[in-house]
C-alpha cells in the first residue's frame, strides 16, 4: 500500500513537473545554452590556468576579451556581408537547380515545371535569411527580441563561468543531505563529458569549415568562404548538419564544369567520413558515448516542439540526460541489487 502511494505522488509530481517545464520550455533552453557557453569558457579557462596560475575571474577576462576581439576580426573580415552573400548563394541555388532541371526536360525525364515553383522549392529546403531571423525572433520572444536573449546567454555563460562551483552548491543546498554526495559527483560528471563534448563539436566545426573552405578555393568556386562557413555552422548539428551542408556546396559546384564537380564531390565525400568515422570517434570515445539512433529521434522530437533550438539543443540535452540517468538511476539500482555499499556513502 505504502509503495502504490509513493508510485502515485511521484507520478503526480513528475506529470506537474512535465507540465510546468512546458510552460518555462522557452528560459529553460535559455538558461541551457547559457550553459553551453559557459562550458565553452570554462574549458579555454582551464587550459589557461595550466600555463599562467592566475586568478579565476582574471583568466575568465582574458578569455572573454580573445573571443570578442577574434568575433571582430571576423566581422571585419568579411562577417559583414555574410548576409548579402547568403542570399547570392540562394539565388545561385535557383538558377542552378532551373538550368538542371531544364537538361532533365530536355532528355525527357521529368516534366515541364516553372520557376516559381523552383524558387519555392529551393525556399523550403534553405529559406531566406530574413524568413529565418523572423523564426528565431518569434522563437525567443517578442518583448525582448532574439538580441535581448543572445545577450542573456552570454552573460549567464560569463557568469555560469565565473564560480561554477558555487552555482553547483546552492543547488545542492536545496536538497536533502543524504543525496548530495551522489548528486554532486553526478553533476561534476555530466559538467565534465558536457565540456569535453562542447570542445569536440567546437573544434570539429573549425576543422571542417576550414577544409571545405580550402577545398572549394582550391577549385576555384565562387562563394567558397560563405560555403565553408556554412560547413562549419552547420556541424554542430550532428549527423543532419554534415547532410544539409553538403546540398548548397553540390548544387554551387554543379556550376562548374563536370571535372570540378566530381572532384568536389569526392573532396567533400572524404572530409564528412573523416570527421564522422575517425575524428568525432576518437575524440568523443573517452568523453561520452551517444547512441545515434537516440539522437535523432530526440532531435526530431526536440526539432518539431522547438524548431530551430531544438534542434541545435536536442544532442547535449541528450547527453545531460543520459549521464545524469547513468549516475543517479541506473548505477544506484545496480548496487543495490549487487547488495555492495555506496561507496560515496562511505566517503561521507
Amino acid at each position: 500500500m505504502v509503495s502504490n502511494r509513493r508510485a502515485i505522488i511521484t507520478g503526480v509530481l513528475l506529470a506537474a513537473g512535465l507540465a510546468l517545464a512546458w510552460q518555462v520550455s522557452t528560459p529553460i533552453l535559455l538558461i541551457f545554452a547559457g550553459i553551453l557557453v559557459a562550458c565553452v569558457l570554462d574549458a579555454a579557462v582551464r587550459a589557461l590556468a595550466r600555463i599562467a596560475p592566475w586568478p579565476r575571474p582574471l583568466l575568465l577576462a582574458i578569455v572573454s576579451f580573445t573571443i570578442l576581439v577574434l568575433v571582430v576580426l571576423a566581422l571585419s573580415l568579411g562577417g559583414v556581408s555574410l548576409w548579402r552573400n547568403i542570399q547570392d548563394l540562394l539565388r545561385l541555388l535557383v538558377a542552378e537547380i532551373a538550368r538542371i532541371y531544364g537538361e532533365l526536360q530536355e532528355l525527357g525525364l521529368v516534366h515541364e515545371i516553372s520557376r516559381s515553383d523552383i524558387e519555392t522549392m529551393v525556399t523550403t529546403f534553405f529559406p531566406d535569411p530574413g524568413g529565418l531571423f523572423n523564426q528565431a525572433s518569434s522563437f525567443f520572444g517578442s518583448t525582448l527580441g532574439i538580441v535581448s536573449n543572445a545577450v542573456i546567454i552570454i552573460f549567464l555563460g560569463l557568469f555560469f563561468a565565473i564560480d561554477p562551483r558555487a552555482y553547483r552548491d546552492g543547488v545542492l543546498l536545496l536538497l536533502p543531505q543524504t543525496y548530495r554526495p551522489r548528486i554532486s559527483a553526478a553533476l561534476s560528471d555530466t559538467g565534465e563529458a558536457l565540456r569535453g563534448w562542447m570542445v569536440t563539436q567546437l573544434a570539429m566545426m573549425i576543422l571542417i569549415g576550414t577544409l571545405v573552405f580550402t577545398l572549394l578555393w582550391a577549385l576555384g568556386v565562387p562563394n567558397a568562404p560563405v560555403l565553408g562557413l556554412l560547413a562549419g555552422a552547420l556541424n554542430f548539428i550532428p549527423f543532419l548538419g554534415p547532410i544539409f551542408s553538403a546540398v548548397p556546396v553540390l548544387l554551387t559546384l554543379a556550376a562548374q564544369d563536370t571535372q570540378v564537380l566530381i572532384l568536389g564531390a569526392i573532396g567533400l565525400f572524404l572530409i564528412q567520413n573523416l570527421e564522422g568515422y575517425i575524428l568525432t570517434p576518437m575524440l568523443q570515445q573517452r568523453i561520452i558515448r551517444l547512441s545515434p539512433a537516440w539522437s535523432l529521434s530526440i532531435m526530431t522530437v526536440l526539432g518539431t516542439l522547438f524548431g530551430i533550438m531544438g534542434i541545435a539543443l536536442a544532442t547535449p540535452i541528450y547527453a545531460v540526460g543520459r549521464m545524469l540517468t547513468l549516475k543517479l538511476y541506473v548505477e544506484p539500482r545496480e548496487d543495490e541489487r549487487a547488495g555492495a555499499p555506496d561507496p560515496i556513502a562511505i566517503k561521507e
